[in-house]
């Protein structure tokens, strides 16, 4: 068994460079495999998420998932997947934060989709997503000590550690 990386449904480059004229500066387009890839600083994520919604030839109306990604010096990312149910355009939305100013805005506005998935992110990285309507941690207790997926995360003892 051969694996390879997933095969575009669409025309990736055309779309690729519809998305660079469409964000206009505001974020760099790229592709990957089968998804077209856009680096958005923070404070343009909301404007971005609504271009890649709205427009007609990208129609991102299904919000995936959102990921966290602690790159191990000091600086976290968000992570957001998105679909066109009708384009077959699948897009990755990556933002940066740090660890000292973890903020983020929510998309919670533009996607409804994002409010369970950002919580887990929140909840297992520490990113903090501005604007979000309830967001508290999903599978930890609110007094648990720090985020367990970050790199520098150190587990609390006790007793079930033997210490």
């Amino acid at each position: 068994m051969v694996l390879s990386s997933p095969r575009p449904t669409i025309d990736l480059p055309s779309v690729t460079a519809h998305v660079t004229k469409l964000l206009a500066g505001r974020a760099r387009a790229s592709s990957l495999h089968d998804m077209v890839v856009v680096d958005v600083e923070r404070d343009r994520l909301l404007d971005v998420a609504r271009a890649l919604r709205d427009d007609p030839v990208t129609k991102c109306d299904l919000y995936s998932i959102n990921a966290g990604v602690d790159m191990g010096n000091g600086e976290l990312r968000s992570v957001t997947f998105v679909r066109g149910t009708t384009t077959h355009v699948f897009a990755m939305l990556r933002t940066p934060c740090t660890e000292l100013d973890p903020h983020v805005p929510s998309l919670t506005a533009v996607w409804t989709g994002a409010n369970w998935a950002e919580r887990e992110t929140y909840d297992m990285f520490g990113i903090v997503f501005d604007g979000h309507p309830d967001l508290r941690r999903v599978f930890l207790e609110e007094t648990f000590p720090g985020h367990p997926l970050r790199k520098s995360f150190m587990p609390p003892r006790s007793d079930a550690r033997g210490g």
